[in-house]
């Protein structure tokens, strides 16, 4: 075992190499292997930490061997669905709705999900049931009727139905993080947002789905950029959706974004837009798997992007594989200073996690 870990110090994996290996693969449609094969060629590729390289290689066999349709029980779990967590990430949750004692247990509390087993199935509505219920505390209740079932739930994604509206735990996250952003900048007032890191698109959907005039732009890299290209795609077949990634010219690019309703875009590109190109950025659950020194060059770049910036994180993290022949596993621990703020930001909005406790959501002026 010490030899192992020795050896994947030296020789950390690179998703490059395992990616020559299957882009032929039939499973993988004309779209993945253009984005991918751009992105491996492109500066991006550089700012990936060693556990995204491990997570790519994992989340592309998946998708090598099923496509995309089985994406919501394999992939999933690598943008914030939980099968099985910590006894440490309920509190929160419970604490929340303790004086609700007239709680009716769901008959699909039992439902067995596809492609899990009986533990996770049992495991899953139980939070699904748990976030109903600390959603009902909010003024979001009736936004969760309105979110779309054919992409919420059309990648074998697991649900329950409860009071007669298939929940997920997607679903619900979602309209808690459209809660908190609306405290930090309502969105009635914005025209143009910046998501950095959009996973499976389930944000995005969600705030274009209330908020259907905002020009989106959406930062990511494979397999995540194609999800979301796909899923959004699927959820606005209205919309003018362009892939951008090989555009690296700043006036092509700018104009292009103005175009489009929807863009997609890799890391680097960032450098080409101009000073405050967005009325809000947005950075959900993604930070805390970055070396430092790519989370500082988010935010320098953030710092000409705009003048309001929401993000949200684990409290403590430990950035996975990230330890060298002479460099230990990087902590981020956001009160002790890891995550490099610039001076001139003011933070003017900050609050706990309903779910998962041990993460927080935090607002700056820029």
């Amino acid at each position: 075992m010490k030899l192992e870990r020795l050896y994947s110090k030296i020789f950390p994996k690179k998703f490059g190499p395992y990616w020559n290996k299957i882009k032929t693969n039939p499973n993988l449609d004309e779209d993945i292997k253009k984005i991918t094969n751009a992105f491996i060629k492109s500066e991006s590729y550089n700012y990936v930490s060693t556990w995204w390289h491990v997570l790519n290689i994992k989340n592309f066999k998946s998708l090598a061997e099923e496509g995309v349709s089985k994406y919501g029980t394999n992939i999933s779990t690598s943008y914030y669905t939980f099968f099985d967590l910590s006894n440490d990430y309920l509190g929160a949750s419970f604490e929340n709705i303790k004086d609700s004692l007239d709680i009716k247990l769901n008959g699909e509390l039992f439902k067995i999900q596809n492609g899990i087993n009986y533990k996770e199935s049992l495991f899953y509505n139980s939070i699904c049931l748990l976030l109903y219920e600390n959603l009902k505390k909010t003024k979001y209740l009736n936004h969760l009727k309105q979110l779309n079932d054919n992409t919420y739930l059309g990648f074998n994604d697991p649900f329950i139905k409860i009071d007669g509206t298939n929940v997920s735990t997607d679903k619900i996250v979602s309209l808690f993080d459209l809660e908190n952003i609306n405290k930090f900048n309502n969105l009635e007032n914005v025209n143009s947002i910046l998501e950095i890191g959009a996973g499976s698109g389930r944000l995005s959907e969600c705030i274009l789905t209330f908020y259907n005039k905002i020009n989106y732009v959406v930062c990511d890299i494979p397999p995540a950029l194609y999800i979301s290209y796909y899923r959004l795609k699927k959820a606005f077949p209205e919309k003018k959706i362009s892939i951008l990634v090989e555009d690296n010219d700043q006036n092509s690019l700018q104009d292009q974004i103005k175009k489009n309703d929807i863009s997609f875009i890799f890391p680097h590109q960032l450098k080409l837009l101009k000073k405050n190109s967005f009325d809000t950025v947005l950075a959900v659950d993604c930070l805390h798997e970055m070396e430092k020194k790519t989370i500082s060059l988010y935010f320098n770049l953030i710092n000409e992007l705009t003048n309001n910036f929401y993000f949200s994180i684990w409290k403590k993290s430990k950035v996975l594989y990230s330890a060298r022949l002479f460099k230990r596993t990087e902590r981020l621990d956001f009160e002790k200073g890891d995550f490099p703020i610039p001076k001139n930001w003011k933070n003017t909005f900050k609050e706990n996690s309903i779910f998962p406790e041990g993460y927080f959501y935090l607002g700056y002026k820029t």
